[in-house]
Parts: structure tokens; C-alpha cells; sequence
């Protein structure tokens, strides 16, 4: 860095000083923490390990998960006091080495092998330093000075040589602290009514997929009870093929449904020639028979983001015959009520590279499903999609809100 002295671009009134250089050394002492033997583990004190490092808030008491039995002499040399900032030692990505967090806590803690503790020397607001030390300029630092090839490491000594602008105006350090501390809490607050909406639409499918809730039609009748239907009675297969040599290359991801591979991996990765793909219209269903996390029995996904696309044959696609609808299926499919019918088919020990052994026959004749009658199908749907709508809306403030604070974190710091 040219100069010693130095002003962020944003800042709040009554503000003027310069910013100087500064080196994280002379903010804070460093020491490694313990590494604990198995037998040590479960019991004993609060333990900060790397997980807790890396969450999004402060750590705090009631955030450590982890527990670990030492001597009255350990604990002294490796308590974690209020306002001590923790780093991230190792890590297997290099963008991720040296994160950094606050314990803001008052019960005696300590720490684990993989974390190096920062223990104040000097006055400073530890909220703001945590926040400073996140901000893009920080981390390029911290990142730049680490070590290693296949696992990437930061030590004492590198942190302590870490540079940065940081204002010695108390009463700015607290401000910044402040504000950027409600910033998180409207992230926390946003992300937990995230959480509820999708608790709560969870229950809403067990009780109207299990028919414990039913809806009635416009004349406040009841609907028809539901049938038992076989799969191929409700879908038919597509075996269509690609011959119009449409290049939308599908996937199936698990948040974003039928994707373009493209616009997901930022790349093709399938064959070169496609025309032996099947062709999808909006409203058709592919099949990934791979087993994935949240998905034991593979996912089901609807094509609604393109008129077309093309998938492997590798995928068993279908489409709902004339009396059924494809959204409430969506909801259906999603809530994992295909599963237990699919396990009955899946051939045992068949699993190969997370593939599960399914036959298109059996699929189609095999699978049973109990079906409401349209119309009631029609506000199922409705009625989940409004919960979705909901949800979609909090992820994107949830987003936003994230991009207005990374944002801050440039323009508050140097």
C-alpha cells in the first residue's frame, strides 16, 4: 500500500480523521488452540471449533455445539474471552482461509486445534474489526499472505502482518459496528421467517397430501374422494427425441429445478451431438433416477423456466394426461410422496455411482398414487403456490439484503 493514511468512501457525519495503516499485530496477540484427544471430546467446557468460526453472526453461548473435558491450567492458557476474534486456520479453499469471527460471550470457553484465537493488546472496538476484517480489502489480504497448494493455511505470523486502514475514532468504531450489526439482524430476522414459511408450508402438504385437510368446490360441496391410480394411467412417457436440434441442455438441480446447463454450470457438460436427447416442452417432467441429498429416491422436476429443452435418456420423462395438473404434481413430486413407491421398485444393492437401478416398466406400472379429483388438484396447487410466492419473496429480500451489505463492507472500509 503507497500511503499510510487513507478515507473510506462512505461514511457517517461528524467524521474526519484519516484512516492510518495499520498491522493486525498490533491489535492482537495469537496463539493456536487445543487438539484435543477423542476421549476429551462430549463433556466438559464449551469448544469453539471451525464451524462455529464460520457462521454468519457472533459466536456466542448459546451457538457452540461443541464440548471438550480440559484441566483447570488448559483452560486458563485457551479461554475465550468476550470481544477475542477467532480465525479460520485451514482451509481446503483458499477463499475461505483466515475467517474470522467474534466471540461475544461470557461463560469461560475455549478453542480448537484448527482455529487461532486474537486476543485484544490494544483498544479496540471488537465488533468493528470483525466486521473490517470481512470486508473485500481485508480478505484479499488475509488470503494473499496464506500458504499451501491442496490446503490452504494461515498462521500467527501472517496474521499478524496483515495490512489494513482502520479509524482510531472510537465513537466511529462503535457507529459502524452498530449499524453494520443491524444490517445482520434484519439478515438473521429475514432468513428465520425464510425458515417458518417453509416449516410451515411442510405441514400444510403433510395434512392436505395425507387428506386430513380438504378443500371443497365453489359451491361449498365436498369434492369426490380420491382414487388409487397407477402411474401410466395418470402420465404418459416422452420418448421423443431431439430432432429439431434444440442445443437448451438441460439439468436437474435440487433449488432450481430443470436448468439450463449454461446458465448452472456456467458451461455445457454433455455430448457434443445432442439429437439423441429427449425433447421436453414447458409442463413436462424429467426424472434423474441419482440419488442426492433431501433426495433419497431421486428428484422429479417440472420444465417451466423454457418453452423447450433437451435431457439425457438417461432421465425417464413424462407428461400428465388430459384431467390432471402438472403444478399440482410439482408440489406433489417435491413433498417426496413418490419415494416409498419407488423404493419398492429400486433393486436392492443396485446403486451404482448414486444411481438407483429403476425400471422404466416398472415405473410406469408398478408405482401407485392416490389422485383428488381436478378441480380439487386445481386449489391444492393454488394454495401452495401463494406459500411459495411467500417464501420466493423472503429469499429475495434475503438476497438483497446480503448484496446491500457486501456493498457497505466495500464503501465503509478502506
Amino acid at each position: 500500500m503507497s500511503s499510510n493514511i487513507a478515507e473510506p468512501k462512505l461514511r457517517f457525519n461528524n467524521f474526519s480523521n484519516t484512516w492510518q495503516l495499520e498491522t493486525l499485530g498490533t491489535f492482537y496477540a495469537f496463539k493456536n488452540g487445543i487438539n484435543a484427544d477423542k476421549e476429551q471430546y462430549g463433556h466438559g467446557y464449551k469448544f469453539i471449533n471451525v464451524l462455529d468460526v464460520l457462521q454468519d453472526l457472533p459466536i456466542s453461548e448459546q451457538t457452540i455445539g461443541g464440548l471438550v473435558k480440559v484441566d483447570d491450567k488448559t483452560l486458563i492458557r485457551n479461554a475465550v474471552e468476550n470481544g477475542d476474534l477467532l480465525f479460520q486456520r485451514s482451509s481446503e479453499t483458499r477463499e475461505d482461509v483466515g475467517t474470522s469471527n467474534v466471540y461475544l460471550g461470557h461463560e469461560a470457553v475455549v478453542f480448537g486445534g484448527f482455529v487461532i484465537r486474537g486476543k485484544p493488546i490494544r483498544q479496540v472496538n471488537a465488533v468493528y474489526m470483525n466486521y473490517l476484517l470481512k470486508s473485500s480489502k481485508a480478505r484479499k489480504e488475509i488470503v494473499t499472505k496464506s500458504g499451501g497448494s491442496t490446503r490452504y493455511n494461515v498462521g500467527q505470523a501472517t496474521l499478524s502482518a496483515v495490512e489494513f486502514f482502520c479509524s482510531c475514532d472510537e465513537d466511529e468504531q462503535q457507529k459502524i459496528a452498530e449499524f453494520l450489526t443491524s444490517v445482520d439482524s434484519k439478515i438473521s430476522q429475514l432468513t428465520e421467517k425464510h425458515r417458518l414459511l417453509k416449516e410451515y408450508k411442510k405441514g400444510v402438504m403433510q395434512q392436505l397430501f395425507s387428506q386430513q385437510i380438504r378443500f371443497k368446490d365453489d359451491d361449498g360441496k365436498a369434492f369426490p374422494g380420491w382414487e388409487e391410480k397407477h402411474f401410466g394411467n395418470v402420465f404418459g412417457r416422452i420418448v421423443s427425441k431431439n430432432k429439431e436440434n434444440n442445443q437448451n441442455v438441460l439439468t436437474i438441480s435440487a433449488q432450481k429445478g430443470l436448468i439450463s446447463q449454461l446458465e448452472y454450470f456456467n458451461k455445457s457438460v454433455s455430448a457434443k451431438d445432442v439429437s439423441g436427447y429427449y425433447l421436453l416442452n414447458k409442463g413436462d417432467f424429467a426424472y434423474n433416477k441419482s440419488y442426492s441429498q433431501g433426495y433419497p429416491m431421486g428428484a422429479i422436476k417440472l420444465l417451466k423456466r423454457y418453452e423447450k429443452g433437451v435431457v439425457s435418456t438417461l432421465y425417464i420423462c413424462f407428461r400428465p394426461k388430459k384431467g390432471y395438473c402438472e403444478s399440482f404434481f410439482e408440489q406433489y413430486f417435491d413433498a417426496g410422496l413418490l419415494n416409498r413407491e419407488i423404493a419398492k421398485i429400486a433393486q436392492e444393492g443396485a446403486r451404482n455411482h448414486g444411481l438407483l437401478n429403476v425400471s422404466v416398466k416398472e415405473f410406469f406400472d408398478d408405482i401407485k398414487m392416490y389422485v383428488p379429483h381436478l378441480k380439487e388438484q386445481q386449489k391444492i396447487a393454488q394454495f401452495l403456490q401463494s406459500i411459495d410466492k411467500k417464501i420466493d419473496a423472503v429469499a429475495l429480500q434475503i438476497e438483497q439484503t446480503k448484496l446491500f451489505k457486501k456493498g457497505l463492507l466495500q464503501q465503509m472500509f478502506v
